[in-house]
């Protein structure tokens, strides 16, 4: 028989720049519950492995009363290339199903620029590279040429590839696409609809193709669009949302959320298009959790590298298996 495991952490350090408190900064305090479950695996035999992403302290956002509770020993890692936080389970492999609730606290902050790149968790150089399934060059740098012009600032050159995802894009709110969410950037580039993993890797393209560095950040939101009026004090939460950050020399990281803004425009809200480039919108990013796409994680899982971490992801026996997850919230004061 297993015996449940109970951690509790200490409050994590907050790191929100030092012109504001964190009293002041804060925007929104969300109690989350995020529970994944393994199905029984009765023919299995040998060591189940679970990785489950976990928020960490940032600029923006501040983690506090965190709590593991897991039929075994847990631990918390970090994988190297990101610095995305992972909460690791290893047991035996049991007759029953296997479950791990992962509660927590978080404050996020106003998301305003940040002076160079310490507090982003991502490494300028990194967020120049190609990944997988988002290439650099070829047509990917003709268009991001062609929308931009010598002598821009950076900003202006952002704002230029922003507008163009928003103007020529489509939200797929029917999750028709065949490909949704896998940011396949060719793919999307001639399909011209996707969510916003798909949307947001394919500005990333364009924006590195210009060596502009840039990186992809999911999360959770807590309202669709429109928001809630009034947004319930509590409920589930039925998916990942996910923004991108760009680097500018003269004012730091700055987020940018071109999937957000084609939905606010699709919505009949234009002043909220603008607004989601430069801020994030605190109901739709409620929590950041993770960073970047072919992720390796720690330990390193027996299968490829993950396209994206925000749900858990587990192995019997070295073979990938799914489990269910549910996130819930609860508003702070």
């Amino acid at each position: 028989m297993i015996v449940p495991a109970f951690i509790m952490l200490a409050d994590l350090a907050l790191a929100l720049p030092a012109a504001r408190s964190a009293e002041t900064a804060t925007l929104l305090t969300t109690e989350f519950t995020y529970t994944a479950t393994l199905p029984a695996q009765p023919f299995a035999h040998g060591t189940i492995r679970m990785w489950l992403p976990l928020p960490s302290d940032g600029a923006w956002q501040r983690v506090r009363d965190l709590h593991v509770d897991a039929p075994g020993p847990s631990r918390i890692t970090s994988e190297k290339e990101y610095g995305n936080r992972i909460v690791y389970l290893e047991t035996p492999v049991t007759n029953g199903p296997m479950k791990v609730v992962v509660r927590f606290t978080v404050d996020r902050a106003i998301s305003e620029p940040l002076p160079g790149s310490p507090g982003t968790g991502v490494n300028i150089k990194r967020s120049l590279l190609a990944d997988r399934n988002v290439p650099l060059g070829g047509r990917f740098g003709e268009i991001a040429a062609e929308l931009t012009r010598p002598g821009q600032t950076v900003a202006q050159k952002a704002r230029s590839l922003f507008d163009h995802v928003v103007a020529t894009m489509q939200y797929d709110y029917k999750k028709d696409s065949p490909k949704l969410g896998e940011g396949d950037v060719a793919f999307v580039c001639d399909y011209k609809k996707g969510n916003c993993s798909d949307l947001h890797s394919y500005l990333i393209s364009l924006a590195r193709s210009l060596k502009i560095p840039a990186y992809l950040e999911f999360g959770f939101p807590i309202s669709g669009i429109p928001l809630a009026e009034p947004q319930p004090r509590e409920g589930a939460i039925t998916g990942y949302h996910c923004w991108t950050w760009f680097h500018d020399p003269a004012l730091g990281w700055r987020p940018l959320d071109a999937s957000d803004g084609r939905r606010w425009l699709d919505a009949n809200r234009p002043e909220l298009r603008d607004k989601v480039f430069g801020e994030l919108v605190p109901e739709r990013s409620a929590v950041a959790f993770s960073r970047g796409r072919d992720i390796t994680l720690e330990p390193a899982q027996n299968g490829p590298p993950l396209n994206y971490f925000i749900y858990p992801y587990a192995e019997v026996d070295g073979a990938p298996v799914k489990p269910t997850w549910e996130v819930r919230y609860k508003l702070g004061r």
